[in-house]
């Protein structure tokens, strides 16, 4: 058996995965949503370039930035 489905959220297919348990013959096919595809290319593009991006040590380091940036 074989489920396709589209744009389905994250929740929504934990559940379907947890089914595989009850039935090992399932597959289920998985195709993001768009935002989910946007997050993904953002994940690329800054693990391709990291110099690009800010990163913190710390979530206080972060806020701060943050904080800073709106002053």
């Amino acid at each position: 058996m074989t489920i396709m489905l589209k744009n389905v959220d994250f929740e929504t297919l934990q559940v379907l995965e947890s089914l595989k348990g009850l039935k090992k013959d399932l597959e289920i096919e998985k195709i993001p949503n768009d935002e989910t595809l946007e997050a993904m290319r953002e994940c690329e593009e800054i693990l391709a370039n990291p110099e690009k991006y800010r990163g913190y040590r710390n979530v206080d380091e972060m806020f701060e930035d943050i904080l800073n940036d709106r002053a």
